[in-house]
């Protein structure tokens, strides 16, 4: 084999590589652009502040637009604040193929999670509420309840904006209250896992099948899963100990720290 042969080959076979690489690169981008429901951070708008470039969780870029039908909301902003778009800005939209936004909800950014370990188990709704109310404003905002209570970007907006009773960009008493009530963590942590064991065991057989599993399980759709994953022994039933497990890991659950993007 000649050292020119052997360049020829190599030439090709890098060739097709870089094809092949730029085949899934493209595939990957078309499934991420195909996404109906867009959640990320907005990294540019435009001068007409109807055109936005979203970065994904998955680092996906989506361009999005706004048109006449379509409807804005701006969660956790004070009303005295400007209400306009900001890059930086969390984002939560639904839209077309197109781009085309149905609706589009804007966030405040938020900082790395300081969740509140777990002596906010033992915490009573007023304490949580005082302990979390930094700036000691007598209400919550977005930010104070998403780095330390609960932080979604794709759930959190929503239950934010229904907690929000009066439309004012932060919760107060009541309404965290009410927010509360919808966490995982809280909800599962009023009861010990001996009193949701026996609650969920409709025919007291000592172990919970998925439809049981769905008394204490807060995942909704998700639900099957998340029982396969507490199942430790695959037996298709959830004894005691494996029902504690998963409550603890709900309760206790492991602190995440988020990245900014730079």
């Amino acid at each position: 084999m000649t050292p020119k042969f052997l360049i020829c080959k190599l030439v090709i076979l890098f060739s097709a590589f870089l094809v092949l690489s730029e085949n899934v690169r493209a595939k990957s981008d078309s499934e991420g652009s195909a996404k109906s429901v867009v959640v990320g951070t907005l990294t540019s708008v435009d001068s007409s502040g109807k055109i936005f470039d979203v970065r994904q969780s998955d680092e996906h870029l989506r361009k999005l637009y706004l048109n006449p039908k379509s409807k804005v909301y701006y969660v956790g902003l004070p009303v005295k604040s400007e209400q306009k778009p900001q890059v930086g800005f969390g984002v939560k939209a639904s839209s077309g193929k197109n781009g085309l936004i149905k609706t589009i909800t804007f966030t405040p950014p938020v900082g790395d999670s300081s969740m509140l370990g777990e002596k906010r188990l033992a915490m009573t709704e007023r304490q949580l509420f005082n302990e979390v109310d930094k700036d000691a404003s007598k209400s919550v905002s977005y930010v104070e309840f998403s780095e330390h209570i609960y932080h979604s970007p794709k759930h959190g907006p929503d239950s934010f904006r229904k907690a929000d009773a009066n439309n004012d960009g932060v919760l107060d008493t009541a309404e965290f209250m009410k927010a509360l009530s919808g966490v995982s963590w809280w909800k599962i942590s009023r009861k010990t896992s001996a009193e949701w064991f026996v609650q969920a065991d409709e025919n007291s057989d000592d172990m919970l099948d998925v439809h049981e599993f769905a008394f204490i399980c807060t995942s909704g759709n998700h639900i099957e899963n998340v029982f396969k994953r507490a199942d430790e022994d695959k037996s298709g039933s959830l004894t005691q100990r494996e029902t504690a497990a998963y409550i603890r890991s709900v309760t206790h659950g492991k602190a995440r720290t988020r990245k900014k993007r730079k």
